[in-house]
């Protein structure tokens, strides 16, 4: 099966998984008869972060033993919001996360985010092609009583 971030489709999702992640939704794949699957909760993306910035000795302090994660959440907001929302705050938030390392994300927090999403894309993919194609065969159901009718 080709990666599905490699389809006209892929990129999309990743962006708008990426965003949604960071904003607090969890990022699903759809399913033909049920409820969505999760694939990456905002809970992950605060472990992630957590993570990060202990990796980080000026800040490794500030966060052991917490479970609720409220810096890292805070973060995600902030960053969320943007420049335009929260000003000097968002430049602070981005100096906290370092510099992203991929040159199309502007912050370390898509760049977290991404790393979460990224291996679980190709699980959407086989999932959407399941609904498209549970979606296609009703539809041929339905031409077919049309026809006989």
């Amino acid at each position: 099966m080709t990666d599905f971030l490699d389809t006209v489709e892929g990129p999309d999702l990743l962006y708008d998984a990426i965003n949604s992640l960071i904003c607090g939704d969890t990022v699903t794949a759809p399913r033909p008869f049920g409820k969505q699957v999760t694939l990456v909760t905002p809970q992950s993306l605060y472990e992630a972060l957590a993570e990060h910035l202990g990796a980080q000795e000026h800040i490794a302090p500030l966060l052991t033993d917490n479970r609720e994660y409220p810096i890292e959440q805070m973060i995600c907001e902030i960053v969320a919001g943007g420049r335009c929302m929260h000003g000097k705050v968002y430049d602070l938030a981005c100096t906290a996360l370092d510099p992203a390392k991929s040159r199309q994300h502007p912050t370390a927090l898509h760049d977290l985010a991404e790393s979460l999403i990224r291996p679980r894309a190709n699980e959407y993919g086989q999932a959407r092609a399941e609904e498209l194609a549970t979606d296609l065969a009703a539809d041929r159901a339905d031409q077919r009583k049309a026809d006989v009718a």
